[in-house]
């Protein structure tokens, strides 16, 4: 395993060599994360750490992960949390090869449900009928976390869903972090019901899939 002291050990002579050994770098905080997986490590320039001066303060990364079992670094992004970016690097890895699609959690038969889809989606109800229909069920696919958010959405609005692991996600919109507003939900399910069978899974705008 590698230890405390090696993982900061790898970051700082990572950092320094960035810029030519010009510029003196010192740890920030180093802690496991909770998994034992990853050091979690940050670290600034000796003048911002230790000297307090802000205009030596580097930005642009959140933290660096060293791999207990192998040393080998990843660098997260200032944009993101670390909690973040480990559950989502944990969905993936639960994955493998399949993936993650939401849909509706009821059918065509639940007619209050289905009055429901219309109603907030201000779709007609053949729209909607065709949206819980076995063959057009797989509404979005992405990112488990993006689902996630997705699906809470969804639920304030009174239409249950779930998220589902599977082989073929062809039929699905994929979406990532910027539908992240109940705005660009509905225009990407109004998207999903508007389009022929053939055309599902393309975002508006976006050609099909030649795959």
């Amino acid at each position: 395993m590698i230890d405390a002291d090696q993982a900061k050990a790898l970051i700082l002579r990572r950092s320094e060599g960035s810029y030519g050994g010009t510029e003196r770098f010192t740890v920030q905080s180093c802690a496991l994360s909770e998994r034992g997986d990853y050091w979690v490590i940050r670290v600034n320039s000796e003048d911002f750490v230790v000297r307090g001066m802000r205009e030596r303060c580097y930005v642009g990364a959140n933290a660096h992960l060293v791999d207990t079992a192998t040393g080998r670094i990843e660098t997260v992004g200032s944009g993101q949390s670390v909690e973040q970016y480990l559950e989502d690097k944990y969905d993936a890895a639960a994955a493998g090869d399949m993936h993650y699609v939401l849909g509706p959690d009821f059918g065509r038969d639940a007619k209050m449900a289905v009055i429901r889809l219309r109603q907030k989606l201000e779709c007609s109800l053949a729209q909607a009928m065709m949206l819980v229909s076995p063959a057009s069920s797989d509404w979005l696919t992405g990112k488990k976390s993006t689902l996630s958010h997705a699906q809470a959405m969804l639920l304030r609005e009174g239409i249950a869903t779930v998220i589902r692991l599977q082989a073929d996600a062809a039929s699905a919109v994929p979406i990532d972090d910027s539908i992240w507003h109940w705005r660009a939900l509905k225009a990407a399910l109004n998207g999903l019901a508007t389009q022929p069978s053939s055309q599902q899974g393309v975002l508006p705008g976006q050609p099909p899939s030649r795959a």
